[in-house]
């Protein structure tokens, strides 16, 4: 074997053990390790002025109105019912 086969051997043996450890893993990009994720439950507590009474009172009435929404999806509305209000 010459250097560049072994060299092109070794590549693709790391190559192969880090894509078989890619697909095992359970997340395979977690947005808020990279600084991508949204806080929508943050970003309407930080609109509310720090008011966690309020920005629950606007949450349960989201859910209220629609019951199939989730927590986040309610929370989501909520801020987007908020900053509508504001203007």
């Amino acid at each position: 074997m010459s250097d560049l086969s072994f060299f092109w051997f070794v590549f693709a043996v790391v190559a192969l053990l880090l894509v078989l450890r890619w697909r095992r893993s359970p997340r395979r990009f977690d947005a808020r390790r990279w600084g991508f994720g949204v806080d929508v439950e943050g970003d309407l507590l930080r609109a509310c002025r720090g008011d966690r009474s309020m920005a629950e009172r606007l949450i349960r009435y989201e859910i209220d109105r629609k019951p199939e929404l989730s927590r986040t999806g309610a929370a989501l509305m909520a801020l987007s019912r908020l900053r509508d209000d504001a203007r």
